[in-house]
This record gives structure tokens, sequence and C-alpha cells, in this order.
């Protein structure tokens, strides 16, 4: 609540707005309330103007108690307004300066209420807040907000027109490896790719209830990049470093082509920044789980039917990861670990079946608390509706170093997890040009980090 006394000190942004309402009851009201409701809440002032010095002051209604009736009546009439999310104490009459102000507190509209529009359809009565005015919701947003009131899992759908061989082998083989390592004793382990794909949710039967057909789950997660660019033609996965120029990004040859390769690349790269970043520091492994943490979050919660697709970009201080989508709880419940709520259930047990995902890393209340427990400026969490995007900024800890030092504490790290490997081994696995590799070899070699053997590099023992 602002400070009523003092009004002056105030303007309209994207959580107030002032209404003379001099002439009677304002009905662009209801265009505000629906613009507060779908965004992240505000309070609508009756009785106040805002000056051409862009300052607020009190003008008074003539009638505030019957235009708080009016109120009432209309959003209690879901022919109005489609829903009524205003609890008694939202609405009251304060006396400033001797005149009566009405002070309509609109909270943030739950997602199973999104969105909240007024008449009789969505499509012509959708608003949301952008600065000091109300815009009203293109077609593509309403039917973002329409898909995230659905709590059947979306991803779990069926794609009849697509067939098992829009799945990537190579990436499903890495899937299996990966879950069979980190989980030795599943179940699932010892099926056949025939068993495990329906098992797993990856297939699912079609409407004849015997053909099985890939899952909107499935095709994200192990699809081979044709089929995914067509069922999902504005979906773009994009990694970029500002420093050493490196990118990926799905709709290029040679690049991660759905979501597991797209993050294992990404979760490579982070893993080497970490190493770089915080070099002696018992905070290493934190921060690589962090910001690993924060693109997989960014994952399973994106809306891949929407334009946003999902964008991480690294700077030489921060790391910055957006996805489409709007968050489907409040950014407050996100960052206190409220509870879970993520748009793509099934991508999150897929992605948990190789312990990615399972909330090991505390999600993002463990970001915040790993960052304020290091002294390092606070992330930041934010919204932008008119792009219907999330973003999260995490300021990394500063120290240089060079795209060639990056290099190599990538082939250490894979030389580490995966004992040996040849040159041109490297080179596709990392996204690396040769010429980068047989550069960081010889470097390693030279200060005998590294020794080469029949079977390609090692690590010095």
């Amino acid at each position: 609540m602002i400070d009523l006394n003092n009004i002056m000190r105030y303007h309209e942004n994207n959580r107030i707005e002032a209404k003379k309402a001099a002439g009677g009851f304002p009905h662009s009201l209801w265009e505000t309330y629906s613009a507060f409701a779908n965004t992240i809440g505000g309070l609508i002032l009756l009785g106040v103007e805002e000056s051409r010095a862009k300052e607020l002051r009190v003008t008074g209604v003539p009638d505030a108690r019957g235009y708080m009736d009016v109120i009432w009546q209309t959003v209690n009439d879901p022919a109005k307004v489609s829903a009524n999310i205003l609890a008694p104490e939202d609405v009251a009459v304060h006396t400033i300066d001797g005149k009566e102000v009405l002070v309509i507190s609109v909270p943030r509209a739950g997602r199973r209420q999104r969105p909240v529009y007024i008449g009789d359809s969505p499509f012509t009565g959708s608003y949301r807040r952008d600065g000091e005015g109300d815009y009203h919701c293109s077609a593509e947003e309403v039917r973002a907000m329409l898909r995230d009131r659905d709590d059947a899992p979306a991803d779990l759908a069926v794609l009849e027109a697509r067939t098992p061989e829009d799945l990537s082998r190579d990436t499903l083989r890495q899937f299996r490896l990966l879950m069979a390592m980190r989980r030795p004793d599943h179940p699932w382990n010892y099926l056949p790719d025939q068993e495990f794909l329906p098992t797993a949710g990856i297939l699912g039967y079609g409407k004849d209830g015997t053909t099985l057909h890939p899952t909107l789950a499935g095709l994200l997660l192990l699809g081979r990049r044709g089929p995914l660019k067509e069922v999902f033609p504005q979906c773009k996965l994009t990694y970029r470093e500002t420093d050493t120029g490196f990118s990926l990004a799905t709709n290029q040859p040679g690049c991660p082509e759905n979501l597991f390769s797209f993050y294992t690349a990404v979760s490579r790269r982070l893993t080497a920044v970490s190493a770089l970043l915080a070099e002696g520091s018992a905070a290493q492994a934190d921060l690589a789980a962090a910001m690993k943490e924060a693109v997989l979050n960014a994952i399973l919660h994106a809306d891949y039917f929407g334009g946003g697709g999902l964008t991480i970009q690294r700077t030489d201080a921060e790391l910055q990861v957006t996805n489409g989508g709007l968050l489907r709880v409040s950014p407050d419940q996100a960052k206190a670990g409220g509870a879970a709520d993520p748009r793509n259930v099934v991508l999150t047990r897929l992605f948990s079946l190789v312990k990615l995902g399972s909330g090991a890393g505390k999600g993002l209340k463990g970001i915040y608390h790993l960052w304020a427990q290091q002294g390092w400026s606070a992330p930041v969490l934010s919204e932008a509706f008119k792009a219907g995007v999330t973003s999260l900024s995490l300021p990394l800890p500063r120290r240089e170093f060079s795209p060639e030092d990056l290099t190599r504490q990538l082939i250490a790290e894979y030389l580490t997890e995966q004992v040996s490997a040849r040159s041109a081994d490297l080179a596709e696995a990392l996204g690396l040009t040769p010429r980068e590799v047989q550069t960081a070899l010889a470097y390693l070699k030279e200060k005998e980090l590294v020794v080469e053997q029949e079977d390609g590099y090692h690590l010095r023992a």
C-alpha cells in the first residue's frame, strides 16, 4: 500500500492507476482491473488524477459509497467480469485532505483464473499492464494464459501426425547411458527401446490404441531437428557467450537439435566456466550447480508453443536465462521456494530419470541463498508481459579468462568424465573447431597435463 497521506510523491506506473472519476463511475476501471489481474496486480485510485508534472493529486469522488456498490455488483456479475479476485478488504474508502478517495487493491490472479477478462470473450476482453497504460491482449497472449489454466500436462499430448522415427537415436542412446550410470538399479534400464519409450512417456498410443507416436515431451527431449521445427516452428534454443564469441543454436546444422543434447552442451560450458570463475573456492561446485539449475528450470517452465523459445547468454558479468512463458506462480513465491508448478510435467519426470530437475539444487530459493551467502549481487527474476517471457539474471564473480583458457578447461572436464578421447571426438562433443582442439591439446601436453596414447588423449595420472 502506498502512503496515501503523501500521495503527491507518486505517479502512475505499472502498479498504480489514477482516475479522476468526477463525472460518474469510470467504466475504464474494468480494463485496468483485467490488466492488473493478468500481470502483477496494482492499485486503482478513484478520486485522484495525475498532473502535467506527473504528480498525483487528490480530487475526490462525489459518491464513494455508491461507487463501491457498483464495483461489487459488477465484479460479481460473470456476464460483465470473468472472475472476482477481490477480497472485502481490497476495496476501501479513504479520506485525504477532507476528500473521499476509493482505493481498489487488485491482486495478481492465479493461473487457473487467468485470463481475467471483461465481457463475454477472453479474446476481446483481456488486458495487461504496460507502463502507465493498459493494452489489449493479443490472441496468442490469451491462448498462452488459457493453456496455463489446464492442469492436464500439455506435454503428455500424443502427436498422431509424427512417428517414432522422428526421435534421434543418438540422443536416446546418450539419455539411456546417462540414466544407467546415475540410476543403475532402475528397472527401466533393462527394457528394450520399444518398451522403454512408451513406459517413460516418450511415446504414447494414438486414438486407435495400437499405434505409438511421440508425445510432445518426447519430441522436445529427443526429437530430430526437422520434426521439431515442423511441430514448433517458432521455438529456438540459443546459447551464446559475448566474451568468447561462442554460440549454439538448435536451428544451425552441427549444433544440438533437441532439449537433452542442448542442455548437455550448455551444462558442459557452464561447468568449465565455473571452474575458471571460482577456481580454488569452496563455492566452485555450488556455482556450477546453480547455473545449470537455472538453465534446467527455464527448460522445464518454458512455453514451447509461443515464440519465446529459450535464450541463454553469458557475459563476463552475468548469466541471463530467458524462456518463453510467464511464471505460473508469483515471483515472490518462486524465490521463496513455494510449491513447484512446472509447465512441462512430463519433461520434468524425464529429466528426473537422469537425476536432473529433482530439486537437489533447491531451485530458485537455493540460488538466491548461494548468492547471498557468497556476498554476490542478488539475482534478478523478472517477467516481460508483452513479450511473454521470463528472465533470470545471475551476476557472476568477476575473474578474467581467455577463450583459450575456457577451451582447455572444457577438454580437461571432458577427459575427466570420459577418461579418453580423440581430437575429432573432442571437437564434435564440445562444439569446437579441430584447430581449437589441436591448439589446446598442444598446450596441455606441453604443461604435462594430458598424454596421448593409442586410444586417444588422457589426463596425466
